[in-house]
C-alpha cells in the first residue's frame, strides 16, 4: 500500500494556490516528483531530546510539520522544546517548513475533543529563533468566517520557512 502523505501534501499545495497559467502542473505531477524525491517517512516523539530515538543519519536536508506541533504540546514552552529537539534532525543549512494553526484551542475528531496549545505569530517567531533558526518567510492567514466549520476554534494558519545555520 501506498503512503497517503505525498498524496495529501500535494492536493494540499495545490488547492492552496490560485491556478496559474504559470504553474498548470496538476497536483498528479507534483505528487510523482515527490515520490521520487522522498527517501523516508518516520515516526518521531517530539518531546523527546532525540525523537526518533537515535541519532539520524545524515540528517535530514528538510523536515516538513504541518498542523502537529502544536496539537500535540502541551503549552507554549513544550511547543518551543518540541521545535528544537525536531531541529536537531536537520543538517547545518537545512530547511524547516511549518504549516499550523493561530489562537487554535482545540479540534474535534469525532466525539473527541483534543487540546491544541494556542499560538500566536509570536509564539511561533520566538520558538523558532530560540532554536537557533534563522526566519526567512513567515506569512499569516485571518481564517475566513466561511472556512470556519465548527470543528475547531482556529483565528487563523501560519506559514514559516527557517534554516538551520551553516557551521561555521
Amino acid at each position: 500500500m501506498q503512503d497517503p502523505v505525498p498524496t495529501s501534501l500535494c492536493k494540499l499545495g495545490r488547492s492552496l494556490q490560485d491556478p496559474s497559467p504559470t504553474d498548470p502542473e496538476p497536483w498528479q505531477e507534483k505528487e510523482r516528483r515527490l515520490r521520487d524525491r522522498l527517501r523516508r517517512i518516520l515516526p518521531i516523539d517530539v518531546h523527546r531530546p532525540d525523537p526518533l530515538g537515535a541519532p539520524l543519519r545524515p540528517p535530514a536536508d528538510a523536515l516538513l510539520s504541518a498542523f502537529c506541533l502544536e496539537a500535540v504540546s502541551p503549552d507554549r514552552a513544550a511547543f518551543a522544546r518540541a521545535l528544537a529537539h525536531v531541529g536537531s534532525l536537520l543538517r547545518p543549512g537545512g530547511h524547516a517548513l511549518l504549516l499550523g494553526a493561530l489562537g487554535e484551542s482545540f479540534y474535534l475528531a469525532g466525539a473527541a475533543r483534543l487540546p491544541v496549545v494556542p499560538l500566536a505569530e509570536d509564539d511561533v517567531r520566538t520558538a523558532l529563533t530560540g532554536a537557533g533558526f534563522a526566519l526567512r518567510d513567515f506569512r499569516s492567514y485571518a481564517m475566513p468566517p466561511a472556512l470556519r466549520t465548527g470543528v475547531d476554534d482556529v483565528d487563523g494558519v501560519f506559514f514559516a520557512h527557517a534554516q538551520k545555520p551553516l557551521e561555521a
